[in-house]
């Protein structure tokens, strides 16, 4: 029973939802990722930080304040970067479209 609830509690933390997170917008960007990747690098690092694995380090509050200030401007960061490749993504494949005839 308990390691169901520590698997469940994994599942549902912040690497978890990170690691979906990313799949998703690799899934939805393809090759333009690319213009993403040193922003979602940031975002890995500050979610290690702030949440260290079990038996980790945990930050001393003033450095947890830190990075969780550096981990949200880097999250503001990347959701304009994500909306700007999502708005190219679908233009590429609008103009694909268009010169397949379709469109």
């Amino acid at each position: 029973m308990r390691e169901e609830a520590q698997r469940m509690k994994e599942l549902q933390g912040p690497r978890a939802q990170l690691g979906r997170f990313e799949q998703f917008v690799r899934s939805e960007l393809g090759p333009l990722v690319a213009g993403a990747e040193p922003l979602l690098t940031d975002v890995r690092e500050g979610i290690a930080a702030i949440f260290p694995e079990a038996g980790g380090t945990r930050l001393a509050p003033k450095e947890h304040e830190a990075r969780h200030e550096k981990l949200v401007a880097s999250m503001d960061e990347l959701e304009d970067v994500l909306e700007a490749l999502q708005l190219a993504a679908r233009s590429g494949h609008s103009a694909a479209g268009k010169a397949r005839g379709g469109g």
